[in-house]
């Protein structure tokens, strides 16, 4: 199975050391496309949130052996992969599989159950498709784990707990003995992420402001309850508030320690949801600042029962072997189209002259001659298809060569 992935994430690396991987959604593009047209890769796809970031692959070099996605990602964004190995973690074949149905279901997150994670693992299939960098191997088993996740969020992770990095953060506030109650907040970003945090803390009490960049004025949706600032005025109000969050998806820093400096007129909670950092580190020296980032949930990730995490293993592992099966199948795919093809046309043309005989028009004989054809292809491909659960691969392999053979026949 030609299937590899390496991946660097909080289990690893911290939030520095994981930093240079983050990819913008233009620059995930522009990698994406760099990766697809190196020699031996067949197609390619980048997962990257504020957790981690994944090159997964399908391919082999030149000479048989297995490409390094981690050489790949490397040389795509210009790092020396000597100094960043130790941080990466590499699965290949069924050993890669199981990890991506586990990772869509949320048991790899720094919050267990992370409820983002399965439309992160869907937009990462979405980015590399319409950049025709995901072919047929990397759509089936992307959609696999995803409908995996959704099984296992329905079935066993079926708690109203929210799991999300928002929702953590209320959980990290309190772990600090910091309250919310009539507390004014300030969230930078109105993304996903920013507009789930603001209305998590304007529930909790906090009296909340959210930044709104001019150009995205008439395209966003402010909570119920939040106030709005320009993103422009955000120093100019910084020292009024006591909880300051930042989700954003900029390149650089919403917040630079300087300015934040000058402005601070109380103590003050910075939380840094993002990556790269919206906040600057220097940030958290300052007498009047404490600054979390997302290393800090770390301590938050709820570990599973046993019995919850074998559950959820009970689940994928039917998943991943039907993933597995339609793998191995897949060699076979063009002969069952063949052999279906031929079937059809040779239905069709021992019928047509049966057909004569009944009081139909030639246009209508057609479009019963079609559908005939159709459905008998149909048929056989079914009866064909069916054949992966009844043999093993070399019982598969010599019955697909005797029935190529055989029905080479029906074209003489």
């Amino acid at each position: 199975m030609n299937i590899l992935m390496a991946g660097i994430d909080f289990h690893k690396a911290d939030v520095a050391q994981r930093e240079p991987f983050s990819l913008t959604a233009a620059a995930l593009a522009r990698t994406l496309r760099q990766i697809r047209w190196q020699p031996g890769v067949d197609e390619c796809l980048l997962i990257s949130t504020c957790n981690r970031t994944e090159l997964w692959v399908c391919g082999n070099q030149t000479d048989g052996t297995a490409l390094s996605p981690v050489k790949l990602l490397c040389e795509a964004r210009g790092l020396d992969e000597t100094g960043y190995l130790p941080y990466f973690t590499v699965r290949q074949g069924m050993d890669a599989v199981r990890y991506l149905c586990e990772l869509a279901s949320g048991i790899h997150s720094q919050i267990f159950g992370d409820d983002q994670i399965i439309s992160q693992v869907k937009n990462a299939l979405h980015i590399a498709r319409e950049e025709h960098c995901a072919g047929t191997v990397l759509e089936v088993l992307f959609r696999t784990a995803v409908t995996a996740a959704k099984k296992v969020k329905s079935s066993v992770l079926c708690s109203a707990v929210d799991r999300s990095v928002a929702a953590a953060v209320l959980r990290l506030l309190q772990e600090q003995h910091i309250s919310v109650a009539g507390k004014p907040c300030l969230v930078i970003g109105n993304g996903e992420i920013g507009r789930l945090t603001a209305a998590n803390l304007e529930q909790a009490g906090g009296k909340v402001t959210m930044t709104l960049r001019q150009y995205k004025h008439r395209d966003t949706v402010i909570p119920a309850g939040c106030s709005v600032i320009p993103y422009e005025d955000r120093y100019k109000r910084l020292g009024d508030f006591q909880i300051v969050v930042s989700a954003t998806t900029s390149p650089h820093h919403t917040l630079v320690a300087e300015q934040v400096r000058s402005v601070l007129k109380q103590e003050t909670v910075f939380l840094d949801l993002a990556l790269p950092r919206d906040i600057e580190p220097e940030v958290r020296t300052l007498p009047l600042a404490a600054l979390f980032d997302m290393d800090c949930f770390s301590s938050l990730t709820q570990q599973a029962e046993e019995r919850q995490l074998a559950a959820v293993r009970a689940v994928l592992t039917e998943f991943e072997e039907e993933f597995e099966t339609w793998y191995s199948f897949r060699q076979y795919i063009p002969a069952v189209q063949q052999i279906s093809k031929l079937s059809g046309k040779e239905t069709a043309a021992r019928l047509k002259k049966e057909l004569r005989s009944y009081p139909l028009s030639d246009s209508e004989q057609e479009v019963l001659l079609r559908k005939i054809q159709n459905t008998s292809a149909k048929v056989v491909s079914n009866i064909l298809f069916g054949l992966r659960e009844e043999l093993g691969e070399n019982a598969l392999e010599e019955s697909f060569r005797a029935l190529s053979d055989s029905a080479k026949r029906l074209q003489k």
